[in-house]
């Protein structure tokens, strides 16, 4: 209320003063017209136009152009220097801006007539702080899921690096949430595609191939999954039914680990009828590093001794199984299956590998069937393991959890160790995926040296 009384003070002398000088300046032409002896004397005053407001410049860039006279940014635009770098948003000090007005009329009587008053005024402006506008972190990760079926949320959040002030824009949301996990709890297993069919077990005489489809997410709940061996999941079919050649040879790429069993049951004729069937049968294998087979050998008994790492050398295999003595002693499968996978190391890593092992007795005590069992699972994830049996004591049945599915393709009946040397086209076409007539394979051989 006081400065609105003063305010109304000073505007109250101002009309005062303009009225006065307009009675002076009456009275003044008066006078010069009777001086004139009645001619009237015309005074005219300087006039102005409007102030016309300039924009808002850098306090040092507007004393650099003042010095040049220039006050309209405008005019000092050019290809080096933009309107945007001479101007003054905002910031304490604030800028410079000029006021211009241009002549109308200069005073025509310069004895009477007022001077033109000042032509440019600088004023401070845009003295206020910048806004600062808010600034967010990035997201961080997403939470576990609150629910593992029937619909959870899962949340995400993130920081304020910088607050806005001076009326800069606000921050948007710093949480999100999302729904995740919404289908039901009791829900089926998803399988995945079929895979591909397994080779031929068998190069001859009615072998079987295989394909099945693993589980691509478990069921869950009440939910329900096919079994392994069920028809949603497991195919087999009949292959190479053609029936064998009477004397064949191996000419599979494949790494072969064979174990004969040294253990007292086998008895010295017993013995003496397996070492001669495992050299018939390497006779009948065509050695390659690069495109044939290589063999290793190892005997079993209450130890395990290898006779000869993997190798294509024929004439050390058939000198290492040659020299090698009857053990009599227990059978310690389970050990026999472990020195088989430490074999395969020597092996190749694009080549099948095969551990196909001789016995014709169980384990001795429960404790090493245990071990044998063990051993024959961790075997199985190297190798296609496959039993020969030579006796009825020892049947289909008992050992047909050692071998690698399918079962009735990986385990072979003889019924006693003398007849393994009748038997060695029948292991040979037992383990050998590709056979070739020995008669074809001689006349090949022989075309090849030639």
């Amino acid at each position: 209320a006081g400065q609105t009384k003063d305010c109304r003070t000073e505007l109250k002398n101002l009309r005062n003063t303009v009225c006065g000088s307009k009675k002076l300046k009456q009275e003044v032409i008066t006078i010069e017209a009777k001086q004139r002896k009645g001619k009237r004397l015309e005074i005219n005053d300087c006039s102005v136009g409007d102030w016309r407001p300039q924009e808002c410049m850098n306090t040092k860039i507007a004393q650099q152009l003042e010095k040049q006279g220039i006050f309209n940014p405008q005019k000092a635009v050019n290809a080096r220097r933009a309107l945007k770098s001479l101007l003054h948003k905002c910031g304490p000090g604030g800028g410079v801006q000029w006021f211009l007005r241009d002549k109308v009329s200069p005073p025509q009587t310069a004895q009477y007539g007022a001077n033109c008053p000042p032509l440019r005024l600088k004023t401070v402006c845009n003295d206020f702080e910048c806004p600062v506008n808010c600034k967010l972190a990035d997201w961080e990760g997403w939470s576990a899921c609150s629910k593992t079926c029937d619909g959870g949320l899962k949340r995400r959040v993130r920081s304020v690096t910088v607050y806005p002030q001076w009326g800069g824009s606000s921050c948007d949301s710093t949480k999100d949430e999302q729904t995740c996990n919404a289908l039901s709890c009791d829900r089926p297993c998803l399988l995945q595609n079929w895979g591909p069919w397994r080779a031929c077990t068998r190069a001859c005489d009615k072998g079987m191939r295989w394909r099945s489809r693993k589980i691509k997410r478990a069921a869950t709940g009440d939910g329900r999954c096919p079994r392994t061996f069920s028809k949603a999941r497991y195919e087999r079919q009949a292959c190479n039914a053609q029936p064998c050649p009477l004397d064949v040879m191996c000419v599979a790429r494949m790494d072969l680990v064979v174990g004969i069993d040294a253990s007292g049951s086998m008895g010295a004729s017993g013995w003496k009828a397996q070492r001669t069937a495992l050299l018939g049968l390497i006779n009948r294998l065509q050695f390659s590093k690069k495109s044939g087979l290589q063999l290793g050998v190892l005997k079993f008994s209450y130890k395990v001794s290898v006779l000869q790492q993997l190798t294509d050398d024929k004439k050390k295999l058939v000198a290492a199984v040659t020299k090698t003595k009857f053990d009599r002693w227990t059978t310690n499968i389970g050990g026999a299956f472990r020195s088989m996978k430490g074999m395969l190391q020597f092996g190749r890593r694009d080549a099948p590998s095969v551990c196909m092992l001789w016995t014709d007795g169980r384990p001795s005590r429960p404790s090493s069937k245990y071990d044998a069992a063990l051993g024959a699972k961790d075997l199985r994830s190297s190798c296609r393991v496959m039993v020969v049996t030579m006796r009825p004591a020892v049947p289909k049945a008992y050992v047909a959890p050692w071998v690698s599915h399918p079962k009735s393709q990986n385990v072979l009946v003889v019924q006693h160790p003398n007849l393994m040397v009748s038997k060695v086209m029948d292991v040979n076409t037992f383990v050998c995926g590709k056979v070739q007539r020995f008669l074809d394979w001689t006349k090949a051989q022989n075309k090849t040296a030639r």
